[in-house]
């Protein structure tokens, strides 16, 4: 056995309580990482328009992907509904409560939204077709107060292109609408100022109503080359209605809005669903782990050219082997 001067053997036992005390603190700093890493957040979730495939859906379906596992470290309040006063009170719901975040999706939920968290410091993530018209946010780069989110304004006159490459002889085009969105306005001035410079000739139909949308089909004129879906809630649930009446005159049905070709359009070049999702959900992490909003412009989301061959044989039109390198989906 080592005979250790007393002196000596005080150092070590010192020595040896640093070195246990020094172990503590970095196992202590590493449960504590942990627990960091586990933090739980509530998040408010507002669509007026669950009955649609639109980005609402997709954030929900794309935030487990980041690691946010409702029930687990995330919470949602959610509120689906088209009644406004239920949209307020879930709104209040939500500041009373303090939620870390709030996401929601429409330009009429979006301005309930900024009105009813003015003040406060919740950070407010939004899907909605054009942020600078409608108000919420100053402009893109600088958004302002407490908003971020996802522009989807943009694809109506790179459709209306695609479409001439579909239909090169088409001159007039008829364009069913509902005006139950601001995106429907809004996506139509962008398409009648894309006409004019092509020569186009568009003829419009506003429609109320289903009743109303087959009898503006039944009256679409005979030298109709094609119809134009635009950002329109009552129209696009009703696509059925119009592919079956294009298909009677064989003409294309083409799109730059939330109906794809999926959908059975020819063609559709617009925001998909499950990206507009997978975006909204990238914002709310970079929120949620601290990321300033004055560091988070608004994002526009991408667009993409989709084809469906089956419905364009049956229209009648053929797309060249240019268009078709070029699309990003094609149903054969």
């Amino acid at each position: 056995m080592l005979n250790i001067p007393t002196t000596n053997r005080k150092k070590i036992i010192f020595l040896s309580c640093l070195a246990l005390i020094g172990l503590l603190t970095i196992v202590t700093g590493l449960i504590s990482c942990g627990h960091a890493e586990k933090e739980t957040f509530v998040i408010g979730y507002i669509n007026p328009n669950p009955e649609e495939k639109e980005g609402a859906q997709g954030f929900l379906r794309n935030m487990p992907k980041l690691g946010y596992i409702e029930g687990e470290n995330v919470t949602y309040i959610k509120c689906e509904s088209k009644e406004s006063e239920r949209i307020d009170e879930a709104i209040k719901e939500m500041v009373a409560k303090k939620v870390d975040l709030i996401f929601a999706m429409t330009t009429p939920a979006a301005k309930k939204t900024i009105h009813f968290t003015k003040g406060t410091d919740i950070p407010v993530l939004l899907v909605l077709y054009d942020a600078i018209s409608s108000g919420a946010a100053e402009s893109l780069i600088r958004p302002g107060g407490n908003v971020t989110g996802i522009q989807l304004r943009g694809s109506t006159s790179k459709a209306l292109e695609w479409l001439l490459e579909f239909a090169p002889a088409a001159k007039h085009i008829f364009v069913p609408v509902c005006f139950d969105t601001g995106a429907a306005k809004q996506s139509l001035a962008d398409l009648q100022q894309s006409a004019t410079k092509a020569g186009l000739r568009l003829t419009v139909s506003e429609v109320k109503s289903i009743e109303e949308l087959n009898g503006s089909l039944a009256s679409m004129p005979q030298d109709t080359n094609a119809i134009f879906m635009l950002h329109s809630w009552l129209v696009g649930s009703n696509v059925n209605l119009v592919l079956n009446k294009a298909m009677e005159r064989k003409i294309p049905v083409v799109s730059a809005g939330h109906v794809n070709f999926d959908d059975g359009l020819v063609m559709s070049y617009g925001p998909l669903d499950d990206r507009i999702g997978s975006q909204a959900a990238g914002l709310a992490h970079r929120i949620l782990r601290g990321t300033p909003l004055a560091d988070l412009p608004f994002e526009t989301s991408g667009f993409y050219l989709g084809i469906n061959l089956k419905t364009a044989k049956a229209a009648g039109v053929e797309p060249s082997n240019d268009t078709l390198q070029q699309a990003d989906f094609i149903i054969r």
